[in-house]
């Protein structure tokens, strides 16, 4: 119902569906020419069937999937305005989107490659980063200490 109520809808919807934190923070991982040709990598090797070759949402599997995958090259227009967009692509990469055909890629790509596809997606179809801009969030590799038993 959000994509078929057009692109803005759509974008509102699957932001609203994101944590607060996730939303808020920016890529920790600057969008180093290294690390945006390590997301080109790993955007041909999961993504480019869906989203394309140049991110427009065409890639071969687009005409078997409602709704289609995401446009990359329109995102730009349609970003919440204020939002960070690294932590939005994070999760959504990590976890994939209920509704959709997006699968989860949290246990095949670690971290910072998902960070990277990441820059790759912002450098490369929507002309901005947030990577490495205050707030710095949290480390990507960070992990809360045990609890004593």
């Amino acid at each position: 119902a959000a994509y078929r109520s057009g692109a803005d809808k759509n974008i509102e919807w699957l932001h609203g569906h994101i944590p607060a934190v996730w939303r808020d923070m920016p890529n920790p991982y600057p969008a180093s020419p290294e690390g945006v040709l390590r997301g080109h990598k790993m955007y041909q090797e999961f993504c480019i069937g869906c989203h394309g070759p140049i991110g427009d949402g065409a890639g071969p599997a687009a005409a078997y999937l409602d709704p289609p995958p995401l446009n990359f090259t329109t995102l730009r227009r349609n970003l919440v305005q204020g939002k960070y967009i690294g932590g939005i692509f994070y999760y959504q990469i990590m976890n994939g989107i209920t509704g959709t055909a997006m699968p989860y890629f949290k246990r095949e790509l670690e971290s910072e490659k998902i960070w990277d596809v990441g820059n790759y997606i912002a450098v490369t179809f929507i002309g901005q980063s947030d990577a490495g801009k205050p707030p710095k969030g949290i480390a990507a590799a960070y992990e809360p200490p045990a609890k004593e038993k």
